[in-house]
């Protein structure tokens, strides 16, 4: 007999409930047992949680399915044991974590959830844009957080060039935003004039000006900076062991004597499509 849509759905969830539990009872016995997971403080494990995290972006990024399932399952381990951690100091539950979300999910798509506060629906939703706004809506004024400044919910944290980005947008959000893609361009070009007239002393902070514009442009593009960076890094790494590797073959040295051997393999690279960093 087959078996109907919601007993499969229910079976699913009893699997997926299974699995938590499992890792969750791990997460308690390496806690207990192990003498490198006994002394870790959410402090320590700040590092291996955004090192976790990025591995996952990685994997992702080269759209490698079982290197995302595995590393999905580190995160997953770093995040129960960061709140294990909290538990045991009674600040909150794994499960206050985890109820917590699930009513702010519901709270923040009142177009999805009949049982959501009446309060928290706005305009009709018709596209990701209005559900965006509604989101925005609801934090700032049903959940209290509107910040005296709209770039103050950026987390200070975040690494630079994703705070940068982050906060173009929320400025753009707020209309201080070039009307025009060509005025980025043009900022980029003005922002590269002051670096290269800039004195020694000036060249730290001018440099830094040029590259908060270019983060603007790519926000105008449509493009994640982050993102875009990375796929140049990974093909620059390519193309630089492909040069390595070429002059080894040759019995060359890797130095500024040989620089135009060097640029020639380069430029094979180039030719060839070394792209991919592995």
């Amino acid at each position: 007999m087959e078996k109907s849509e919601l007993t499969k759905k229910i079976e699913n969830i009893s699997l997926s409930a299974a699995s938590f539990n499992r890792l969750f009872e791990l997460a308690n016995i390496l806690r207990k047992e192990c003498p490198w997971d006994k002394i870790q403080t959410p402090q320590t494990l700040r590092s291996t949680l955004i090192e976790e995290t990025f591995e996952t972006v990685d994997a992702i990024t080269e759209k490698s399915p079982s290197h995302v399932r595995e590393e999905l399952g580190d995160v997953f381990f770093n995040l129960i044991f960061i709140a294990k951690c909290f538990e045991e100091e009674n600040e909150f539950t794994i499960d206050q974590v985890l109820n917590e979300v699930c009513e702010k999910l519901i709270r923040r798509h009142p177009h999805i959830f009949e049982n959501a506060s009446e309060t928290n629906r706005s305009t009709k939703i018709q596209s990701a844009s209005d559900v965006k706004a509604q989101w925005d809506k609801i934090k700032d004024n049903v959940e209290g957080r509107k910040q005296e400044s709209a770039i103050d919910s950026v987390p200070k944290g975040f690494p630079p060039l994703l705070k940068a980005f982050k906060i173009l947008k929320k400025a753009a959000k707020e209309g201080f935003d070039w009307r025009a893609t060509q005025q980025a361009y043009d900022k980029i070009k003005e922002e590269l004039t002051e670096v290269k007239e800039s004195l020694p002393e000036n060249t730290e902070e001018e440099v830094g000006d040029l590259l908060l514009s270019c983060v603007n442009l790519s926000r105008k593009l449509n493009v994640d900076p982050s993102v875009a960076l990375e796929r140049a890094i990974n093909k620059f790494s390519a193309r630089f062991k492909f040069v390595e590797k070429s002059m080894n073959q040759e019995n060359l040295e890797m130095k500024a004597e040989n620089d135009n051997k060097m640029m020639e393999f380069w430029k094979s690279a180039k030719i060839t499509g070394q792209t991919h960093y592995k």
